[in-house]
């Protein structure tokens, strides 16, 4: 017994459930995050089984199936990604029941947390006419997290031992050189005599690139590949629902936002060269249309290029368009000469918020936007839907605002695009029954400007001030400041964090969360030079390559690839990761060739 004991713990790390079936359940019959209930009702008369995840917020019970009488047995399988509620109900007749409507219930609600290949049994039993429900484990699941844990521990000690080696060869390799430099300088001066004179070589100083913003874009992208394989089949490590906020949800905004960061610096390096504002525009349009254009063929990917349905919106395109507006403002406010180049032109104090006040006016202009964007979504009359509604729709709250999802953001598409030009399968839909709506589209543009403005915040302070303190202690100033608005945003649920409608509260919470990611990957990597961005810097580098060829070999091999029932998240998270890992190699060959796509 003991043994045996010994043996499931062996492989219960890569979530072998130990035996090949139970009680004559096949466990290749399952599929990840799935689970058996064995229903037994020795009741005399019919009932039904309805069920509530809880990841359907303020909706109702769904029914799921009928419970026959005079002890007979059904076995059901259940998705165990969320906890779910069961409720049994003597009359069927209705779709859905409502959580409040308990008249018809038989006995009291059960709260069903299933895990991974776990058996259970749910009896219903009759005792002096009172009906009693209960669910009791039958088989133990398996530990979903661990295959994950394990995979990151292992991904962490190798990070850490390359890291530590990379660091300490380039510091043998700089001490050996110095002693090197040394001996050639003291046979110099014995060959002439001991002349103490030398001569100084005046150079002008090479201006370093800032690889902070490389590696941050590349594990934007990485994660962005990860996810877009699977993430290995954790829900947590998807997108969520429709509030809340997970990892997965960060990352586009974390791209942008290091988009808007390279912005000033690329207009005013090429103001500084000379180069003309007709010239840099039509660059600007060049790239933004070369970007949309991107954009709508990879949404045909998997779909076709039926242009009756071809979805307009999409990540390119919002990239397009939001680069496209800043870009241009940034343009237009640009001096050719700033003032913080002259120290005779600014005062001290306007020197220390030179930052800030160079870009007033464009300030000006994006606060209007967001001024805006309020207007049209809370105060804008939306038909048959109440004014600033954000919820999804369909079934929540009983359904009374089924073709409501998104409010005024999901109308506006449905009105200029049309309802078969945007995204068909949202996270809502699954959830909430509520049907197309387009997490890129046009509503959501004036919002992802304001990210995209966030990120040239940020640009603007590597661009004025030099020292490294100060611009940790800048970063770290707006990143609280966005943290507070969010905060004041979310917690009194003023404004919900959601990506989908890429609210305001998400664009403060990202942003924050984003000033300080780079002020901890620049102080490790370019002021400390600890790290040298690896893996992450050579697709930060080549980030559209990456991310489009990604797009186009989604289901090819060797990028993607099926083995067995693929029906556990360690065989997934290592597919996911072999696909993410080629991609990171391919990063790197590019580099080695010194090839970068620049549009």
């Amino acid at each position: 017994m003991v043994a045996l004991n010994n043996d499931y713990f062996e492989m219960n790390w890569i979530e072998d459930p130990g035996i090949d079936s139970w009680n004559g359940l096949p466990f290749s019959g399952l599929g990840v995050d799935e689970a058996y209930v064995n229903i037994t009702s020795s009741v005399a008369r019919n009932l039904w089984l309805y069920t509530l995840s809880e990841d359907c917020v303020r909706c109702p019970f769904e029914r799921r199936s009928l419970i026959k009488g005079d002890a007979k047995s059904s076995v059901l399988t259940f998705s165990t990604r969320r906890n779910l509620k069961f409720r049994i109900l003597a009359d069927g007749g209705a779709e859905y029941n409502s959580a409040t409507n308990t008249s018809s219930r038989v006995c009291n609600d059960i709260a069903a947390n299933l895990g991974e290949f776990g058996v259970y049994d749910l009896t219903i039993g009759a005792n002096d006419g009172n009906v009693s429900c209960s669910l009791n484990v039958a088989k133990d699941p398996v530990n979903v997290y661990l295959p994950l844990a394990a995979i990151l521990c292992g991904l962490i000690i190798i990070a850490i031992i390359s890291t530590f080696a990379t660091y300490g060869i380039k510091k043998l390799i700089m001490f050996c050189k110095e002693k090197q430099t040394s001996n050639k300088v003291s046979c110099e001066m014995s060959d002439y005599g001991g002349d103490d004179r030398t001569t100084q070589m005046s150079a002008k100083p090479r201006k370093q690139r800032i690889r902070s913003i490389d590696t941050f874009r590349g594990l934007c992208v990485v994660i962005m590949i990860f996810v877009n394989d699977g993430g290995g089949g954790y829900w947590f490590l998807n997108h969520t629902t429709w509030d809340g906020l997970l990892l997965a949800d960060c990352v586009f905004p974390w791209f942008l936002w290091t988009m808007g960061v390279c912005i000033p610096i690329s207009i005013r390096s090429q103001l500084k060269r000379g180069v003309s504002r007709w010239a840099i525009l039509l660059n600007i349009i060049k790239r933004a249309v070369i970007l949309f254009a991107l954009g709508l063929m990879t949404s045909t990917i998997g779909v076709g290029p039926d242009l009756d349905n071809l979805r307009i919106p999409g990540v390119l395109q919002r990239i397009a368009v939001s680069y496209f507006v800043v870009a241009l403002l940034g343009l237009c406010f640009t001096p050719r000469t700033s003032p913080s180049e002259n120290r005779f032109a600014v005062s001290d104090c306007r020197e220390i918020f030179q930052d800030v006040i160079i870009l007033f006016p464009q300030w000006i202009v994006i606060l209007s936007v967001v001024a805006a964007h309020c207007y049209l979504v809370f105060f804008f009359p939306v038909p048959g839907c109440p004014s600033g509604y954000l919820g999804p729709g369909g079934i929540q709250d009983g359904g009374q605002f089924f073709n409501c999802v998104g409010g005024m953001t999901g109308y506006v598409d449905k009105i200029v695009l049309g309802k078969n030009h945007i995204f068909q399968s949202p996270t809502a839909s699954y959830v909430y029954k509520s049907g197309p709506f387009d997490p890129e589209g046009i509503l959501g543009l004036m919002p992802t400007i304001l990210q995209v403005f966030l990120g040239v915040q940020a640009g603007a302070i590597l661009i004025h001030h030099q020292d490294c303190r100060a611009r940790l202690s800048r970063w770290s100033i707006w990143g609280l400041i966005c943290g507070v608005i969010a905060l004041i945003l979310a917690l009194p649920d003023i404004i919900p964090i959601n990506k989908n409608l890429w609210s305001l509260s998400f664009v403060f919470t990202t942003s924050a969360a984003a000033y300080f990611l780079l002020a901890f990957i620049y102080f490790l990597q370019d002021h400390v030079r600890f790290w040298n961005g690896v893996p992450f810097k050579a697709p930060g580098m080549n980030p559209i390559i990456i991310y489009v060829g990604h797009e186009l070999a989604y289901n090819l091999f060797p990028f993607n690839w099926k083995f067995g029932n693929m029906n556990t998240h360690f065989i997934l998270t290592i597919e996911s990761l072999w696909g993410t890992s080629l991609w990171i190699i391919i990063a790197y060959w590019l580099y080695y060739i010194e090839f970068f796509l620049s549009i």
